[in-house]
């Protein structure tokens, strides 16, 4: 007689694989919620601030939007590991959509970065000076918006 290996079971297998302890809160639904959570608030909070806060180049709101990215970018990066290593899967579903969201993340929060670390200038373009960011937001809204489509399509969302 053989069983099936559940989550609980799939959680063990691959902490002693790698050797390593999965925090007590990472689970398959978690990750799910996790993951559209981000695809829903995450993606409004991001539009609110490339609409309103952007175009001003404030280096305050670029650090507080950065920060707000790498964090969620961290939450994702968490389950996806956790999702892989359980064999449940990716975060957004398969390898090239998981991966072009976070890389988007990671070059958005760059162009945030660089925003923040700018030399003052008594005149400056502030069009010129967040057109690279507002270009990167727009990839990722683009990633974005592509896997959310394909889960309303596949009847997951």
């Amino acid at each position: 007689m053989t069983f099936a290996c559940d989550e609980t079971c799939k959680r063990t297998k691959a902490e002693a694989a790698n050797n390593i302890k999965f925090a007590t809160y990472l689970n398959a639904k978690y990750c799910k919620t996790t993951g559209v959570d981000f695809l829903l608030q995450g993606r409004k909070s991001l539009q609110a601030y490339r609409e309103k806060q952007l175009p001003t180049a404030h280096r305050g709101g670029a650090k507080n939007i950065r920060n707000f990215i790498l964090q969620r970018k961290d939450w994702l990066q968490e389950c996806d590991n956790y999702l892989q290593l359980t064999e449940q899967g990716r975060i957004f579903r398969d390898k090239e959509s998981t991966e072009k969201i976070l890389g988007s993340l990671t070059t958005t929060a760059e162009e945030l970065h660089k925003i923040m670390m700018r030399p003052r200038a008594e005149v400056e373009s502030l069009e010129v000076v967040t057109a690279p960011a507002a270009q990167k937001f727009d990839e990722l809204f683009k990633h974005v918006d592509t896997h959310y489509l394909e889960l309303q399509r596949r009847g997951l969302l």
